[in-house]
């Protein structure tokens, strides 16, 4: 007679038999037919020609950096032309510290868009954005003190070229042809 503890040892044994009754003709067949060996050459060939000295290469924060620097060029610039625009004296240690405020800045709102600039949803927020800009820096120029023009003006720049740079030519065109009709719909606005 078999008792209880005798059935659950029978029950837990494992299985190492393996079954293997497909001959090695056919598999190597079925293997083929299925492509894999397709689709690994041409992940190879395509590793191959990637260039390894190509910045784009190394990914999203790679790129973001890149972008940044030229952005926190233009905001530089935009700074120092806006303050000497008011004859306002520009020393090193308050603007390289505006600078080095807006390069992390910079840096992330060009990581996060950069990823998915690609995508239809991106585009679209960058093409109302860039309106939003561009319509603003004129009401801004126009309207706003010349404190407000001085502490606005740099970064709604920046921010507005970035988008213009990033979006796809016809978008691009289209966000800077609707700047212009809010430019040519004030007549109190002067450039």
């Amino acid at each position: 007679m078999v008792n209880s503890t005798q059935k659950r040892q029978k029950k837990n044994k494992p299985q190492n038999e393996v079954i293997d009754d497909i001959p090695e003709e056919e598999k190597l067949r079925l293997i083929k037919s299925t492509g894999l060996f397709n689709k690994l050459e041409a992940d190879k060939e395509r590793r191959e020609q990637i260039d390894p000295n190509d910045p784009f290469n190394y990914g999203f924060t790679f790129q973001a950096f890149l972008y940044t620097i030229p952005l926190c060029a233009v905001y530089s610039m935009l700074d120092v032309v806006v303050h000497r625009q008011y004859n306002e004296d520009v020393s090193f240690i308050p603007f390289s510290t505006r600078v080095i405020k807006m390069a992390p800045i910079i840096w992330i709102f060009v990581y996060y868009t950069n990823k998915h600039v690609n995508k239809n949803w991106i585009q679209l927020l960058m093409f109302l954005g860039s309106i939003l800009c561009g319509s603003h820096l004129i009401w801004v120029i126009n309207k706003a003190s010349y404190y407000g023009v001085m502490r606005r003006c740099p970064s709604l720049a920046t921010i507005w070229v970035y988008f213009i740079v990033q979006l796809r030519l016809l978008p691009s065109v289209l966000s800077l042809g609707f700047v212009y009709l809010y430019y040519k719909s004030d007549s109190s606005f002067k450039i």
